[in-house]
């Protein structure tokens, strides 16, 4: 049995070692609002992912990005498609169900 558990933890291990290159420099949550210090932004009908590259192909540029879900799947804050938010910032994080947020590049959380 303590086998298992080591067999199933040390596979566990290596697929994070092998997944933490892709993310290695970014920080991100959901259910997380970052509202204020906008550049720019988009309507989209791709992932949080999508939002996230766009914002690390705009460093220095941009410090963080919220992504603002479709209301298929939360209701209240604007109309389909969802929106990426780009920020030249990093705001203070505010807990929301509408959003999932990150800090790109590596940048330090102020």
């Amino acid at each position: 049995m303590h086998l298992r558990h080591l067999i199933a933890a040390t596979a566990v291990v290596l697929a994070s070692l092998v997944a933490a290159p892709a993310f290695a420099n970014d920080f991100y949550a959901t259910d997380i609002d970052r509202p204020g210090g906008d550049y720019r932004s988009f309507d989209t009908f791709d992932d949080a992912q999508a939002c996230r590259q766009t914002c690390n192909r705009e460093l220095p540029r941009c410090r963080a990005w919220t992504y603002v879900k479709a209301p298929a799947f939360w209701r209240g804050v604007q109309r389909p498609p969802a929106r990426c938010w780009l920020k030249r910032v990093v705001p203070r994080a505010r807990a929301n169900p509408c959003c999932i947020s990150g800090i790109s590049g590596g940048q330090r959380i102020d």
